[in-house]
C-alpha cells in the first residue's frame, strides 16, 4: 500500500498508532539482525517477517519493499548520540563509551560492509548507513575530542578524522579476527587500552 508523503518521516516509516508503531520497530530490529548475518543480498522480507513472529503481508503493511525495511533497519543501528557526554573525565566517559559500543559490536561491521559492497546496485543503503550511523558518531567524537582538548585531558593535535577511523579500524579488526580483545570487562579493558594512549595529552 502507498502512502502519501504526509503519511511518511523517511524511507519505509509511516505513522500509525501504538500497537502499528510497536511491531514497525520489532520488524525494524529483526531486519536489523537478519541483514548483519545475511547481508542485503541474502536478506529477503519472509525472514524478517519470520524473525518477528508476524506475517509476511503484515512486513508489507509497513514497508513496501525489501529496501523500505533494509532503510529502517540501519536506521534503528546504535550510533554514539550520549555514550561519550558527561561531566566526569575523558578516561571515564571513553571507557563508558567502548563499554556500550561492544554490546552492539555485531551489528555495526557486517552492516557497513553489505552497504559498500552494494553501494552501486543501492546506494541509499549507504547514504542512510552514513547519514544515520557514521555522521552521529563522528559528531558524538567530536564533541569528546573538542571537550577533552579544551580540559587538557587529550592531545592537542587529536584529529577526530583520525580518532573515528581508529575505532573504526579496531571493530573491523575484532570482526576479522585479527584482534582478539577476549570477553565482557576483558574486551573493554583491551579496546580501552589501546585507544587511551594514541589520545590521551
Amino acid at each position: 500500500m502507498a502512502g502519501s508523503v504526509s503519511d511518511r518521516e523517511g524511507p519505509g516509516i509511516r505513522r500509525g498508532g501504538a500497537q502499528y508503531e510497536r511491531i514497525h520497530a520489532k520488524l525494524a530490529k529483526s531486519a536489523l539482525i537478519e541483514l548483519a548475518e545475511h547481508g542485503y543480498a541474502d536478506f529477503t522480507v519472509d525472514a524478517a517477517a519470520e524473525r518477528a513472529g508476524v506475517a509476511v503481508r503484515t512486513v508489507y503493511r509497513h514497508y513496501e519493499t525489501k529496501r523500505d525495511l533494509a532503510l529502517a533497519a540501519i536506521s534503528t543501528m546504535p550510533d554514539y548520540t550520549g555514550w561519550l557526554d558527561g561531566e566526569d573525565s575523558c578516561k571515564q566517559r571513553l571507557r563508558r563509551g567502548i563499554e556500550i559500543g561492544t554490546a552492539h559490536r555485531q551489528y555495526f561491521v557486517p552492516l557497513l560492509s553489505t552497504c559498500l559492497a552494494h553501494r552501486r546496485s543501492e546506494p541509499a543503503l549507504l547514504r542512510t548507513f552514513r547519514s544515520r550511523v557514521l555522521v552521529p558518531r563522528a559528531e558524538a567524537l567530536r564533541r569528546f575530542v573538542s571537550d577533552g582538548i579544551a580540559s587538557g585531558e587529550l592531545r592537542a593535535d587529536l584529529d577526530v578524522h583520525a580518532f573515528h577511523a581508529l575505532e573504526v579500524g579496531l571493530l573491523v579488526t575484532m570482526a576479522a579476527g585479527t584482534l582478539s580483545p577476549g570477553r565482557g570487562q576483558q574486551r573493554v579493558d583491551t579496546l580501552f587500552d589501546l585507544m587511551w594512549p594514541m589520545i590521551a595529552a
